[in-house]
Order: structure tokens, then sequence, then C-alpha cells
């Protein structure tokens, strides 16, 4: 058999660029975008590929093999060349940088305590903006960071304060890979990989709540899942937060900044979804000049940053855990690592409380909304109540409040226009109840 092409090949390049659009990590579905290899980190028969697509750098990892495996990319010459995330012998060399066992110019491990051997892995199906690999017998799970960036990622330096302070609704950083590459004229350097400890037996709070919806619509009596002490387990993850990272007043100068973001944020969602919100225009218009009128945003803190019941474990023991404090997937990374108001994971939760019933609609299109309304109402008071036991009251009236909330529904109806168009009606019902009491 002959020797396999370079990973700088034009022809890998190409064979990815056709691949990657297809992948579900694929951050620019529907764009067009010219792919370039930006830098490589050679591990034998294997490689982390750092391809540039459009302004977007994207980690490929992949490897050399005879057969197609668990997940070609494309067959070159008598080698298929394959995505290594799904190769058990890759992900074994990956574990081994993160533990600081096997040395890659560029490449450094940082470990906590050392993940075990990969063996026999598996890959996480499903809608992600990254790729998780569960190994080590089930012991830990790996999350390749699809999109990288220049600078600390939140889920390794938040998860990672998380687990030096012992908080319990957590799962451990067990060890990570930071990476160098050059940027211009400059070298930059960034997070590619975190792994933590894997939770055997948990349920997916997503998949709870949903099922749970369902029932309720058919007119079943079932038990909720605990709302009140998912509320308080978000709540003690903020507190564990706070007294790790710090805390800060608002300046009137962060204030300012704040306000500022939600404006762009609201500018952009009216440009990304102009169609879905063409009815809102003047509505929205009025809500951006609303903004302006927030004159402070309170106390600041690191948070989680895209908090939904999809982030979200149920232990064997009845136990809520949060996973994934990487903040949200289109936002800038210099936003996702700044403090901000707790109300931001708040209202992401009371969010998913809502698209878990619009699933069960989807589902049963001849269910009385207002039962499903009921429900959402139910479960978003219980999480209320049990946040206000650990952390105090959240004040529904409360501007940044309804402003965090308009905020996060207009995102949801962007990447809904982008990706799922059949779940549009969900947050744009959400953002024309919002905007309801500046349109009477």
């Amino acid at each position: 058999m002959s020797a396999p092409l370079s990973f700088d090949a034009p022809e890998v390049t190409d064979a990815i660029a056709a691949w990657m659009p297809d992948a579900r990590w694929y951050p620019l579905k529907g764009q067009e975008a010219d792919v370039t290899l930006a830098h490589s980190y050679e591990l034998g028969d294997a490689a982390i590929l750092l391809m540039r697509a459009g302004d977007t750098l994207l980690q490929v990892p992949v490897a050399w093999r005879s057969e197609p495996g668990a997940a070609p990319i494309a067959q070159l010459g008598e080698r298929w060349l394959v995505d290594a995330s799904s190769d058990p012998d890759a992900v074994q060399t990956l574990i081994e940088i993160a533990a600081g066992t096997r040395a890659v110019p560029g490449l450094e491990g940082d470990a906590t305590k050392p993940p075990g051997p990969a063996g026999a892995i598996r890959v996480i199906g499903g809608e992600q903006s990254n790729t998780s690999i569960i190994g080590g017998d089930g012991s830990w799970i790996a999350k390749v960071f699809r999109v990288v960036h220049p600078g600390d990622n939140p889920d390794v330096v938040v998860t990672g304060a998380l687990t030096r302070a012992g908080s319990e609704p957590v799962p451990a950083l067990l060890a990570s890979i930071r990476a160098t590459w050059p940027a211009g004229d400059a070298t930059v350097t960034g997070h590619l990989l975190a792994v933590s400890e894997f939770v055997n037996g948990a349920e997916d709070a997503w998949e709870l709540y949903r099922q749970h919806a369902l029932a309720t619509l058919r007119g079943e009596q079932h038990e909720a899942p605990d709302a009140r002490a998912l509320g308080a387990a978000v709540a003690t993850v903020h507190r564990d937060l706070a007294a790790a990272l710090g805390t800060a007043e608002a300046s009137e100068a962060d204030s300012h900044s704040f306000i500022s973001g939600l404006e762009q944020r609201l500018g952009w969602a009216r440009e990304q979804a102009a169609e879905a919100l063409a009815d809102l225009d003047a509505a929205l218009g009025r809500a951006k000049e609303q903004l302006g009128e927030i004159r402070s945003i309170g106390e600041l803190q690191h948070i989680h940053g895209d908090l939904h019941l999809g982030q979200v474990l149920r232990s064997s023991d009845g136990d809520w855990l949060l996973l994934d404090f990487e903040g949200e997937p289109l936002r800038p990374m210099h936003e996702r690592s700044v403090r901000e108001p707790r109300l931001r994971d708040v209202v992401g939760m009371l969010r998913s409380f809502d698209y878990a019933a619009g699933s069960a609609q989807q589902q049963l299109p001849d269910a009385d909304p207002a039962v499903a309304d009921d429900w959402v109402q139910q479960r978003q008071q219980e999480f209320l109540a049990g946040y206000a036991d650990a952390s105090g009251p959240v004040d529904e009236r409360d501007p940044v409040f309804r402003a965090l909330l308009l905020d996060k529904a207009l995102y949801e109806v962007v990447y809904e226009v982008r990706n799922r168009p059949d779940w549009l009606q969900v947050p744009l019902e959400a953002v024309k109840a919002l905007l309801a009491p500046s349109t009477r």
C-alpha cells in the first residue's frame, strides 16, 4: 500500500471542504465559504488540522486508515481520511496529550486528574456545536471544540474553577488541551479540548420535561420532574461561581456596554430574521428605545452563559447537574468570558421550558394550546421559586429581566430561521408576547 498524502496536501483540504458542510457541528450551513488549512499538529498517522472557512477557524482532527471506519471523510488513493474524533486510536492520542504524557509541539496538556485510557469510545449524536466522546469505560467525556478562538474557552476556565471549588452540581474537569498557532505576525493560544467526568446512568433534563409535557397534553397525570430543585441547583452554581471567580457591582460603563450589546444583538436579529420579524418591526424599534432607559444592571459575575434543559442532567440519585459552560455558540468568544447578570442564565432556563412544551405541541398538534401554556407557567414558577430559595427572589418586572428574555427569544428566532424553520413559531410567539405591552 502506498504512503498516504501529507496532511497539508491540497487534496486533503478539498476533501475536508466537501465533507464539512454536512457535519452537524458545521456553523456556516447555507453559506458559501472558501476553506484553507491554517495550521496543523501532526500526531503520526493522525493530525489536528485548523481549517479556516471564511472568517471562522475550525478544528478537524483527522487520521489515515486502511478502512473507512465509523466516520469516513474521503478515500484518497489507497487510504481513507477519517474523522479522528470517532477513531479510538486517535482519541487515545488526544487523551495522552491532555494528560501530559505525550508531547506535541504547539500543544499543551493540563490535567487535574488524568483521564484513564480511551478504550472503546462512543461519539454522542444529535445536534451539537462541538463533538463529544465518551471513553475510559464510561468514566469521562471529551469535548472537541469545533470552532476555535484565541483566548481561554470558558468551558475550561469556568468548569475548572467550579471543580477546584468543589461545586456539587457540576461534573469535575479532568484535563484539557491548549494550542498555540500563528495569526498573521502574532502567535495566539486557545483551547481545543476539555475532558470531564461522565455521569453514568444520568437522564437528560430536556427529555424528562418534554416527556412530561407530552403526557400532560394527552391528559395523563404524572409527577413532574422537580423544577424547584433545578432552580436551587442553578442558584448554587451561581453562588459557587461568585465565590470562586468574584463579583462586581456594574459600573456605569459596564451597564452602557451591556445595553449596547443588547441593542446590537437586537439589530442583528432584525437583520438576520427580517422576514420572520417583519410584522414586529415597529414594536422592536420601541423595544430598542426602552433598552436605553435602563440605568443599572446590578451585580455581575461569571455565569453559565447558555443555560437550557439540554445542558442539564438528573443523576441516578435525583440530583441536577449542569454541563457545558462554553456559552452561546453564536456569540464571539470575548463576549462569553465577561461577567454578566445572573439573570441571563435564569431566562435561558425559562425559555427552555417553553421549548419543551413547544416540542410536545409539534408532536401533538391537536392538543389544547392552553394546556401547554399552563404547563410552561407551572414549570417556570417552580424553577423561580427554587432559585429564590437559594439566592433570593427574581423580579419578573425588572426591565433587565424582560430585556434578557427578549434577547434570548430573538436569538432563538435567528437560530430557527437558519437551522429549523419548523420550530420558528416557538420563539416567535414568545417575542410577540414580550412585545405585546409596548404595542397596546
